[in-house]
């Protein structure tokens, strides 16, 4: 069997066969059930550091239930027919298969319910032949109760049965989980074969096409966690009859980037549909992002705060507030401490590196900027301040001890990051407090100004022209050339003039042809976290072709591997879809090429774009920022903004002009001052 194309498409979204691999990984996203398997054989075992093998298949957290499908047509005899012409197409929510075999034409379908734990196939068999065709469908995957990574779920000795046209299973161990696979034809014949502490399933259906007739077989697998088999009967049977339509991942109104250049419109695009597929509701924890997949599938701190700004400007400020609330109940049985990473059915694996707390301040910072919830703020502020005013002098002072982003073994026990995160945690820490008019506010600036006044002195390489990437408790520098010499400029805490020089040394011996590299001369993979911060960091100082070569190299790890997806490496590797990657590229386009910078609590929104000379127009549409929703188009040296909606006036900043633009009203400016 040959792939004889792979195409992407979800809408007009459309990426043809580029660098992509025939056999890499897809995967099919519902907030409740996700699906992980290879085009060519979905009973491939994938996962190579948790669950060894098993971190594909399906999954409705915190179990895996089954292997992905593998589908055959077969002669009555049962003899594999062979596929000509494979054509598979893929979107994040369906996957369609379509082969011919002589004249045979058949479409396989496979999609994950987006409300309700429920995998389906559907299997289109058209007889193009003047002759009747006589054979056999063929599904087969492996069934079990496989609890997720550190769960510590007692799963076993399950058992399954075929009642009527239904393969059903029920856990031995968890007796509330159970399953249901099949269809509402009856099954010519079916094959349950114990392995251990799985089932092999085989479900083969007769075929008997007269000329020019087609037949369809609908093939379902539904997952209860509550009432058995039973359940997971009933459930099975209200959606089995329901049309195949497709699932929206994406509503019709989210924000939408448009440009005469297209791969902008396009990868803004589908950023938005990947952070879309990595959005779920599980009932252990509730509606957070995965952090990656196939291996992090779980609720992370840094990776949670390195996505808010972007993924809040994306359109998906509620899944933004509901992670930020689900980390700080954590961080509340933690003396303020965000954990780093919590299993899906919600046991905290790590307790959190020390720069995770003055990230998430940051972070709700960031969020309060773009959705206007001073609810959830005012909720969480206790958190924050107990973070940056107690456990963080508790771990050092302003310079925090303990393992940062670079989590490699031989560096100072003060790291760069989190000395850095701890100064712009207190900035952030005084502008939320300013924002819910707390008194302690100009306390907690004046903080971060000493901080910051005393980085400056105590981390700064003058020979080197860079920050120390550590310091030992002793006060000696060490320079490792780690990626996280970037964010001093990307945070905006470096002195102007040596932002400059940072991010010369930077470009000329840190950064190959996909972005930054992780160590200068030890390792050289390109990660998309710090290419993307580099990016924001090119903007801050203004350099437009900068930022947005090293953007558009984030996007490029779409076109590679399992195309559509955004890699954790550049061009691919490790999890084949990040969630910061997705993130960091919206933030770059929105907060750095377009340089929206909102305070939607305060209804104000300053713009001062980053772009290139004579670029083309940019616009964005139903973008959201509070309760106002916009429409922007932005070239280098103008603005055109109409406030669609909101409950009060907006106060717009832009080229040295203020302006109030009330609800149903525009605003133009030509020029910057």
């Amino acid at each position: 069997m040959v792939m004889v194309q792979r195409r992407f498409q979800y809408g007009s979204i459309c990426i043809p066969d580029a660098a992509v691999d025939a056999n890499a990984p897809y995967l099919l996203a519902g907030r409740q059930m996700y699906a992980l398997a290879l085009p060519l054989n979905g009973s491939m075992p994938i996962g190579d550091e948790h669950l060894v093998g098993l971190m594909g298949g399906i999954w409705v957290h915190p179990m895996r239930i089954a292997d992905g499908f593998d589908v055959d047509l077969c002669d009555p005899y049962e003899t594999l027919l062979p596929m000509d012409d494979l054509h598979f197409r893929e979107s994040l929510n369906a996957a369609t298969w379509q082969w011919y075999y002589a004249a045979l034409q058949v479409v396989r379908r496979d999609t994950v319910l987006p409300v309700a734990p429920v995998y389906r196939t559907e299997i289109t068999i058209h007889n193009r032949d003047g002759l009747p065709f006589y054979g056999l469908v063929r599904l087969h995957t492996t069934l079990s109760f496989h609890g997720c990574w550190f769960g510590a779920i007692d799963s076993g000795e399950a058992s399954y049965h075929l009642v009527e046209n239904l393969v059903v299973g029920q856990d031995g161990r968890q007796p509330e989980w159970g399953v249901a696979l099949g269809s509402l034809v009856m099954p010519a014949a079916v094959t349950l074969t114990p392995l251990g502490e799985r089932t092999a399933v085989t479900l083969r259906y007769q075929v008997d096409l007269a000329p020019g007739e087609s037949c369809t077989y609908r093939i379902m697998l539904a997952v209860a966690q509550r009432g058995g088999c039973t359940a997971a009967k009933a459930l099975w049977s209200t959606y089995v009859a329901q049309a195949v339509a497709p699932s929206e991942l994406l509503p019709p109104d989210r924000p939408m980037v448009v440009s005469e250049v297209t791969d902008i419109e396009r990868d803004v695009a589908l950023a938005q549909l990947n952070l879309a597929a990595l959005q779920v509701d599980y009932p252990d924890l509730g509606r957070y992002f995965l952090a990656g997949l196939p291996e992090y599938p779980q609720l992370f701190g840094c990776d949670t705060t390195y996505t808010i700004p972007g993924a809040a400007a994306a359109g998906f400020g509620e899944t933004c507030g509901t992670a930020l609330q689900i980390l700080a109940t954590y961080a509340l049985r933690a003396c303020g401490r965000i954990p780093h990473e919590i299993t899906t059915n919600g046991r905290v694996f790590h307790p959190g590196n020390i720069q995770e707390t003055p990230q998430f301040t940051l972070a709700l910072w960031d969020y309060l900027r773009w959705s206007g919830d001073l609810a959830t703020v005012r909720q969480l502020f206790s958190i924050c301040r107990e973070g940056m005013c107690e456990l963080i002098p508790a771990h050092g002072g302003i310079y925090p001890v303990g393992d940062g982003m670079v989590e490699r073994l031989g560096m100072g026990a003060r790291k760069l990051d989190s000395a850095c995160y701890a100064i712009a945690g207190l900035r952030a820490l005084a502008q939320l407090a300013h924002a819910l008019n707390e008194p302690s506010a100009d306390a907690y600036m004046q903080q971060a100004t000493l901080a910051h006044s005393a980085f400056e002195r105590d981390w700064w390489l003058e020979s080197e022209g860079l920050y120390a990437d550590s310091m030992h408790r002793d006060g000696r520098l060490q320079l490792d050339g780690h990626w996280t010499l970037v964010l001093p400029v990307q945070l905006g805490i470096a002195d102007p003039q040596r932002a400059v020089r940072v991010m010369e040394c930077l470009e000329r011996d840190f950064v190959n042809a996909w972005g930054l590299v992780h160590t200068r001369h030890a390792d050289e993979r390109v990660w998309t976290l710090p290419t993307g911060l580099m990016a924001l960091a090119a903007f801050r100082q203004g350099r437009a072709e900068l930022g947005l070569a090293l953007s558009r190299a984030i996007a490029q790890t779409t076109r590679h591997g399992s195309p559509g997806c955004f890699k954790e490496l550049i061009p691919q590797g490790l999890c084949f879809v990040q969630l910061w990657s997705a993130a960091l590229y919206v933030q770059a386009i929105v907060e750095g090429l377009l340089g929206l910078n909102p305070d939607a609590s305060a209804h104000r929104l300053e713009v001062t774009p980053c772009l290139p000379s004579a670029f083309p127009a940019v616009q964005i549409r139903n973008l959201s920022i509070g309760s106002h929703r916009l429409n922007l188009t932005i070239t280098p040296d103008s603005l055109h903004l109409e406030h669609l909606s909101g409950s009060e006036a907006l106060i717009v900043a832009y080229a040295g002009k203020i302006v109030t633009v009330t609800p149903g009203a525009s605003f133009h400016h030509n020029g910057h001052v």
